[in-house]
Formats: structure tokens, sequence, C-alpha cells
């Protein structure tokens, strides 16, 4: 089990260093340089000599690239007064969190022998990331934005939370509804219900999901208002102004207000695909010898299916989820730029327009090794799920 994530790991670090040198192609063939609107100010002209002395803008091209690349992995603990690597051990509590919870999974795996495996896993990493989180004083070198917006670990990282709030509730939506009704319209089978349920996944997947976006504005806010009279859902931002002010139970209907139509428009799309996934998977699971053995003996139907056909047909969802992290990140850079969500999504469209590269490099490798752990969290939660799966 250690040899098979250590050489995951190996695997992840290859691809994301593939991923850093294709996306920094891409930009140096984009056209125009990253400070050609700074250098339209002559009073930026020493602004503009740090920048080129700190990434190399004066050098060859793979030089640039092994300048980015050293900064970007060079960690710092003072980003206010300079980025220095003089690093001590309190810095180091959260990769010894991180530590102990991989080897706590481990050991998980190995000897528990239960159902609740996934939970006590689930668990875990969640306790361990407050815990990382709370106590983490490191940063990465990240570097300036060109455009002089500040520090590119700072300019992220506050936004991040956002992208996350919106990310988590549209993941939660798609499988809150589209398991359960994948499920039922594998028990239900040809019936209309089940016919509705295919017709409607189908044309929610062929969707645009600026299409749904602006659909879901129409509908669900300005029309639904302007015929109720009551303003249920608004169409931007991320709080509303007077949001200080309110009292606990106003905040949440707040964030809920300004949250659905945004988190609504992503999960649309990831839902109709987890309901097809999860009716496929659940009629092969249905069919199966070791159900018809069960219903043989006479087992309630119930039992059947929750106990028996459900824990193996939830096992393809594991890995479409890991999956859905890159649509669900790349829906979410629409969907910001259509509701005026503060998050990363936002951040990004603008730093392309500016031909901003630290942001933009930044940004995409952020993404990048989320998509690269969460297949690796895929991988080990299969051997959790399925008894079947051994790691060699």
């Amino acid at each position: 089990m250690l040899a098979y994530i250590t050489r995951r790991v190996v695997y992840g670090v290859v691809t994301l260093l593939a991923l850093s040198v294709i996306v920094f192609a891409l930009l140096q063939m984009s056209g125009g340089g990253p400070l050609d609107r700074l250098k339209l100010n002559p009073r930026m002209q020493p602004y503009i000599q740090q920048l080129t002395k700190q990434w190399g803008l004066d050098q060859p091209v793979w030089k640039q690239y092994l300048t980015w690349l050293r900064n970007y992995v060079s960690p710092c603990v003072e980003r206010s007064q300079g980025c220095t690597e003089t690093i001590g051990l309190h810095n180091a509590i959260p990769f010894v969190v991180l530590a102990v919870a991989a080897v706590a999974t481990v050991l998980i795996v190995m000897k528990v022998r239960t159902y609740w495996r996934a939970g006590l896993i689930l668990g875990l990493w969640v306790v361990a990331l407050f815990v990382a989180i709370q106590n983490m004083t490191i940063a990465f070198d990240w570097g300036i934005s060109f455009q002089g917006a500040g520090p590119v670990w700072d300019m992220i990282f506050s936004r991040v939370g956002a992208t996350f709030r919106l990310g988590f509730a549209a993941l939660f939506l798609a499988l809150l509804i589209g398991i359960p009704l994948g499920i039922y319209q594998a028990i239900r089978q040809y019936s209309f219900f089940d016919q509705l349920g295919t017709t409607a996944a189908f044309v929610t997947f062929s969707t645009p999901i600026f299409v749904i976006a602006i659909a879901l504005q129409l509908l669900l806010a300005l029309y639904l208002e302007k015929w109720t009279g009551v303003k249920l859902f608004y169409v931007t931002g991320m709080n509303s102004p007077d949001y200080g002010d309110m009292n606990l139970l106003q905040r949440l209907a707040d964030i809920l207000q300004h949250l659905t139509l945004p988190a609504l428009s992503i999960a649309l799309i990831s839902l109709a695909g987890y309901s097809r996934f999860q009716r496929a998977s659940m009629l092969e699971v249905l069919h199966s010898d070791y159900l018809r053995t069960a219903k043989a003996k006479g087992l309630p139907r119930r039992k059947i299916v929750v106990k028996h056909a459900l824990r193996n047909a939830l096992i393809p969802i594991v890995t479409l989820v890991s999956l859905d992290i890159a649509f669900i990140v790349s829906g979410a850079i629409i969907t910001e730029s259509i509701f005026g969500w503060p998050g990363i999504g936002r951040l990004y469209i603008n730093a392309i327009q500016t031909v901003d590269y630290p942001v933009v490099m930044s940004i995409v490798m952020v993404i990048g090794i989320g998509i690269v752990v969460m297949n690796i969290v895929a991988d080990i939660l299969y051997g959790v799920m399925d008894p079947r799966v051994r790691y060699e």
C-alpha cells in the first residue's frame, strides 16, 4: 500500500511538471510581454527592473521557466518584509500533522475491517486539515503580481475560500440529488419517471454552463421576484452590504440566498452525470448473481438494495467525483464571472487578460495539485470500499 501511494505521488509530481511546462510555453506563445502595460507608464521603470531581475525576463525562455519553478517551490515565512527561507521547527507543524494523517490512513486501510473505514479516514483528514491550516505559518515565494496587485500567494488564498465554498456547495447538491435519483431510476427501470429523468439528464448535460447560469438568473431571481414580489435569490456577490450587522440566522439566510444560484448552475451538469452513472452502476449490480441469491433467500427488498447493492454501486462514483473536481473548478471560473463571485475564477480571467504570468501559473498549478491529490485519494478509497482491490 505504501509503495503504491509513493509511486502515485511520483507520477503526480511528473504530471505537474509536465503541466507547468505546457502552460508556461502557451503563455510565452500568447503574444505580447507581461510588462507591456507597465512600460506605458515611465514611473514604473524601477518596478519593471525589479520584476525583470526577479523573474529573469531578460533571459532565454528555459531560464525563465527554471527561475519561475525555483521561486514557486521556495518556502518563506515573512512575506510583508521580504521572503526568507529561514524555517524553524515550529513552522513544520502543519507538515507533521499531514504526515501523521497519511500514516494513520495507511494503518486504517490495513487494520480496520469494518464499514466505518471510509468515515474514519474522512474524519481524520478533516481534523488534520483544520489543525494544519490553523498552524500554517509558511507561505511560498510565488512573487508579486506583474500588475502591482500584491503578493500572488495572498491574492490567491484570500479568494480560494470563496471558490471552495461555491465548489463544495455545488458538489454537495450534485451528490445529494444525483445519487438518489440514479438509484430510484434503476429500481424503477423504464418507468415514466426513468424516461423523464433520462431525457432531463441528457438535455442538462449538453447545455453550456453559462446558458444554465443566465437561465437561473432570469427564472429564479428576476422573474420569480417579479411574480411573487419577494426577493429569494441574488444574482451577484457573495454577501449583502449590511452582512456585518446581521445576526446569525440572518447571515445564514443571506449566504444561502447568494450561494444557491451559482452553486446550482454548476451542480446541475454534474447532477445529470452522477444520476446516469449511478443508474447504470446500480442496474449492473441489481442483475448480479449474488443479489439473485439474496432474493432467493427471501431478504427484504430494502435490505437488498441498501445493504448489498448500494455499496458496490457507489464504487464507480468515487472515481467520477475525483475527476469531476476539474469540471467544478472550470465551471466555477465561468460562473464566478457571471454571478460576480469573488473567487479565484474571476482572478484567473483578469490575470489572463492582463498577461499576469505569476498569477496565471500559480492558479493553474494550484488546480492541478488539487486534481492530482483527489485522484490519489480516489484510488485509496477504491481499496477501502471494494475488498477485492489489492495494491501490490
